[in-house]
C-alpha cells in the first residue's frame, strides 16, 4: 500500500524534448482498459503476451497521432493482472513524452474480482488515471469524487475511487487546465452527483484559464435516441460556458461515427471532450477506430486552437 503523498505524482523525463504549446495543439483521451482488450472484467486468462502485444499496438497508435497531451483511464502502474508492468512509464519512454502525472484510484493488496474462479482474481492492484504531456506540467492534483451510498461496506472496501485529475500545463498564453475523469459506471445518481461537482470545479476556473474536461463519463449523450434519463451529460451540454468537441448536430448526423464503446462492435458514446469556448476552438475531433481491441473502449482525439482575445 502507498503513502498518501504517493497518490498523485508528477514525473519529468529529462532525456525527452519539451515543446511549448503555441497556437494549436492536439489531445487524446483513452480508457485503455489496462491493455486487456475485450477481456476487461471477465474471469478469463490474460497471458502476458496479450498485454505486451497491445502495448506495442498502443505505442504505434500514439506515435502515429503525436498528441501533445494524452489523458488515460484504467492504466496500471504495478498490478498482478498486468504482470507488474508500469504501463505509464512504458508508453512515455517508447513515445518520448517529457512529463507525466499519475493519480492512483485503486491501491489494494488484493482484489477478489472477478469472483470465480479464484485463479483469475485481479490480486494486487495499483491502477488509476494519468496524463502524458510533451509540454511542461506545472501543477497536479487529485480529487476523489462521491461513491455510491448504497454499496455495502465489503464492496466499498475493494472498490476503486472515482477521480477528477487536474493538471495545469504551460502554454504560450500562460497556462491551461485539463481535467481527466473516470465517472461511476453502475449508479446513475452517483454519476450525476459527480457531474455537478465537476461543474463546480470547472466554474471556479472558467474565467481565468482555457479548460478541457475529458475522459470516460460512463453515460450516453442526452440527444441520443437511446439515452438514459439522467442528468450527467446534460449538466455539461446545457451549460452555455462549455462546449462539446462532438456537437449534437454532428452526432445526430452520424451517431455510429462517434461511438466509443465497445471496441469490437461500437454501440454507444460514453467518452467525451468538453472545453471552454471563451479561450478555445475545436478544429476537429475523431474516434480512433484503428485502436481496434487494445481496450474495450476506443480513443477520442481532437485538435484545438486558442481563440484570439
Amino acid at each position: 500500500m502507498l503513502q498518501d503523498d504517493e497518490y498523485a505524482k508528477l514525473y519529468h523525463y529529462p532525456d525527452m524534448e519539451i515543446i511549448e504549446i503555441e497556437d494549436t495543439f492536439s489531445i487524446m483521451t483513452y480508457n485503455m482498459g489496462y491493455l486487456s482488450g475485450m477481456t476487461n472484467n471477465l474471469a478469463v486468462e490474460r497471458p502476458e503476451k496479450l498485454i505486451q502485444e497491445n502495448l506495442l499496438h498502443l505505442s504505434q497508435l500514439v506515435a502515429e497521432k503525436q498528441a501533445d497531451i494524452i489523458a488515460w483511464q484504467e492504466i496500471d502502474f504495478s498490478s498482478t493482472r498486468t504482470y507488474h508492468i508500469n504501463q505509464l512509464e512504458e508508453i512515455a519512454y517508447r513515445n518520448e513524452y517529457s512529463f507525466a502525472a499519475k493519480a492512483i484510484n485503486w491501491d489494494k493488496k488484493y482484489v477478489p474480482f472477478p469472483y470465480w474462479p479464484i485463479k483469475y482474481h485481479f490480486g494486487e492492484m495499483q491502477s488509476g488515471q494519468a496524463f502524458l504531456s510533451r509540454t511542461k506540467i506545472l501543477n497536479h492534483s487529485r480529487i476523489v469524487l462521491p461513491k455510491p451510498a448504497s454499496d455495502p461496506f465489503y464492496y466499498r472496501a475493494f472498490y476503486l475511487d472515482r477521480l477528477a485529475q487536474l493538471i495545469w500545463v504551460k502554454t504560450k498564453r500562460d497556462s491551461m487546465l485539463l481535467i481527466n475523469v473516470h465517472l461511476e459506471a453502475y449508479d446513475a445518481l452517483t454519476r450525476e452527483k459527480q457531474a455537478y461537482l465537476l461543474m463546480e470545479i470547472y466554474q471556479k476556473y472558467e474565467n481565468d484559464y482555457p479548460i478541457i474536461l475529458l475522459g470516460d463519463f460512463n453515460c450516453t449523450p442526452p440527444f441520443d435516441e437511446y439515452a438514459f434519463a439522467e442528468e450527467t451529460i446534460k449538466v455539461f451540454n446545457d451549460y452555455s460556458g462549455m462546449a462539446m468537441a462532438t456537437s449534437w448536430l454532428d452526432y445526430l448526423e452520424n451517431p455510429k461515427e462517434y461511438f466509443t464503446f465497445d471496441s469490437r462492435e461500437p454501440y454507444q458514446k460514453i467518452d467525451y471532450i468538453f472545453y471552454n469556448p471563451k479561450f478555445l476552438k475545436c478544429l476537429d475531433v475523431e474516434v480512433l477506430h484503428s485502436a481496434a481491441e487494445i481496450s474495450d473502449h476506443l480513443p477520442l482525439y481532437a485538435r484545438f486552437e486558442f481563440v484570439e482575445e
